[in-house]
């Protein structure tokens, strides 16, 4: 894929476990010494930074990015470990993932509907 379109789909998958991992939290609201996670997506990040200051970088360093190795980078969310789960940051947290997961949905139906019409040769 071009580099453009990786990057949506990093974003993307950057929001689904974003929304797993605050869904996970919520779960869990309630289990006595459980402690709220967060997923540490800054490689992810520096690699879509990268994409922009070099539009040459190759697509392939993206796609090294999956979902599961997103996923890999949890973390407790505070360092203090009597620290319990905030629904209310929970619940933003998860509503902020799925504003994230639609609007780059949106971008990449209207990339591929651009590039549809773009092969069908319509005005």
């Amino acid at each position: 894929m071009d580099l453009t379109t990786e990057a949506v789909r990093l974003g993307i998958s950057m929001a689904r476990v974003r929304a797993e991992i605050a869904s996970d939290n919520i779960a869990h609201v309630d289990v006595p010494g459980y402690r709220a996670q967060r997923a540490d997506f800054s490689s992810a990040v520096g690699l879509l930074h990268q994409a922009v200051t070099q539009p040459s970088l190759d697509s392939d360093s993206l796609e090294t990015i999956t979902p599961a190795t997103l996923r890999a980078s949890t973390r407790f969310a505070n360092a203090d470990p009597n620290a319990s789960v905030n629904l209310d940051s929970e619940v933003a947290e998860l509503e902020t993932a799925s504003v994230d997961f639609q609007s780059l949905s949106t971008v990449m139906s209207r990339r591929f509907a651009l590039m549809q019409l773009a092969l069908t040769g319509g005005n």
